[in-house]
């Protein structure tokens, strides 16, 4: 095989390894995160992992990657759900590198504090919030996730 060749066939598997690295787990395409939604105060979420991954971009319009949600994942094969570290107040804390994890939400009286939940912190604080300041389109209402 000529140089070339080599070149083009490298280049290909790492394209490849690339976009098998980025895609979602069979069964992962959409996911229903329902932990919060036992006080009634919002219903569970669909969230669409597969087009967040292939579809949505981060504020400087480059690509989502596994990392920038599952934050504590050192590869796509490290990347948990958030209930893997993260609890329901009244249950014990999971211990993550020698730190308790932080709950997944503060209750405030029979319901959960809005600004404490993991998910508005992560998912509308850091990313949602951004891209809204950096094109001025609203991508998101209590709507758009809670169904």
């Amino acid at each position: 095989m000529s140089k070339l060749g080599k070149f083009g066939l490298a280049i290909s598997l790492m394209m490849f390894g690339t976009a098998v690295w980025a895609g979602v787990p069979a069964g992962k395409e959409t996911l229903k995160i329902s932990d919060l939604a036992a006080d009634g105060s919002k219903g569970p979420v669909e969230f669409p992992h597969a087009k967040h991954v292939n579809e949505f971009k981060k504020a400087d319009g480059s690509a989502i990657v596994c990392k920038d949600c599952h934050h504590m994942a050192k590869s796509e094969k490290d990347a948990k759900s958030c209930n893997a570290c993260h609890v329901l107040p009244g249950k014990a804390q999971k211990e993550v590198d020698g730190k308790k994890a932080p709950f997944m939400a503060e209750k405030k009286g029979s319901k959960y504090d809005r600004k404490s939940v993991i998910f508005h912190k992560r998912c509308l604080d850091m990313c949602h919030e951004a891209v809204k300041k950096a094109t001025g389109k609203k991508i998101t209402s209590c709507k758009t996730c809670h169904k």
